[in-house]
């Protein structure tokens, strides 16, 4: 049987069963609290979360007892500032057809009492919406490029019940969209079966061939359950039969759940056993169709579609031996996400 060809991308997909965010507004240490929720075979059943602290967004993290989590996957805002197995007093969330419950209660690693408190369940079916997550915009030394993709997205809406947080007895106010009266919804968003990509991670060299089919017309697909992420580059490369010297070149794009998310160009330089290559040029997101909401929210806050643009690859394939991709991933200025958190006062 013929070796399979080899290609510059490795992907990892996985998945989060639900999640829920909130930005902070007035809170003088965590700017924004996110729980996630687990429940299959691979990481157990339970709740994650997590909390950015405002002064250099570094992230303490928080999970439930036995749950089986890849901490190199956590590599969000300005890195991670601490780990913790922690006993929570409450943990619970839950997407049902009319709305979002969830509750967390548990203290944080100085001391303080995290709560929360969200459920907009009114018996009427929402109309969710499939959405990338902006939560790459905000890295500041990326270690993958990192897709977060929602397929059933929504904003907690305007009910008898109001949400919370209270950070150490104190409430926390919430950041907003702005025209609330009219649209009736508070800037916490939540979503169920969300698959998270990795796309050429550098923490590690991770073969090409590893959970990975790399196909001959030039795809590279990742599946998790029913979530699927796959690479197609035009024209279809093989490395190993690039001469040496020799400029190979193209684009490439990649899909989740056959909505495409980015893409740009390619280009691979031969060097001996080793084949230098770029990913640059990166495309926009461009969302499909929306509820009016969020395709407002989407243009007027041009983080959502634009921060893809920023992010840029260089790495090395190496075709001798065991294949192999290693490289990493470069940011191109205008990525701190201040756009954002001055539109929503967080």
């Amino acid at each position: 049987m013929p070796d399979a060809p080899v290609a510059p991308i490795t992907l990892r997909i996985d998945r989060l069963a639900a999640l829920l965010n909130a930005e902070l507004a007035d809170d003088p240490v965590y700017d924004g609290v996110e729980l996630q929720w687990f429940d299959d075979d691979v990481h157990g059943t339970g709740m994650l979360a997590f909390l950015s602290r405002r002064e250099d967004r570094t992230v303490d993290y928080y999970l439930q007892p036995g749950l089986r989590l890849d901490r190199r996957g956590y590599e969000i805002g300005g890195g991670t500032r601490s780990w913790n197995v922690t006993p929570f007093d409450v943990a619970r969330l839950a997407v049902a057809d009319d709305g979002v419950d969830a509750e967390v209660r548990f203290t944080d690693v100085d001391g303080r009492l995290i709560e929360l408190r969200v459920d907009d369940r009114d018996g009427v079916p929402r109309r969710r919406a499939r959405l990338l997550a902006p939560v790459s915009a905000g890295i500041r030394r990326p270690t993958s490029l990192l897709l977060v993709w929602m397929n059933a997205f929504d904003l907690v809406r305007v009910t008898a019940t109001q949400p919370s947080v209270h950070v150490d007895g104190r409430a926390a106010a919430l950041g907003q969209l702005p025209g609330a009266r009219m649209h009736r919804r508070h800037l916490i968003k939540y979503a169920a079966s969300v698959a998270v990509v990795e796309l050429n991670p550098d923490s590690a060299e991770q073969p090409t061939g590893g959970g990975v089919t790399i196909g001959t017309s030039g795809t590279v697909t990742a599946v998790c359950d029913n979530h699927t992420a796959q690479v197609r580059l035009a024209p279809s490369p093989d490395l190993r039969t690039m001469a040496d010297g020799e400029l190979t070149e193209g684009r490439w794009h990649v899909t989740i759940d056959g909505a495409r998310i980015t893409g740009g160009r390619w280009s691979a330089v031969r060097d001996h056993d080793q084949v230098h290559v770029d990913l640059d040029g990166l495309e926009r997101w461009r969302p499909g169709p929306l509820p009016w909401l969020m395709r407002l929210v989407t243009t007027v806050v041009p983080v959502f579609r634009r921060w893809p643009t920023t992010y840029t690859w260089r790495g090395t394939a190496r075709i001798g031996g065991t294949p192999s991709v290693t490289g990493r991933w470069h940011r191109t200025g205008g990525h701190d996400g201040d756009s954002y958190r001055r539109a929503t006062g967080s």
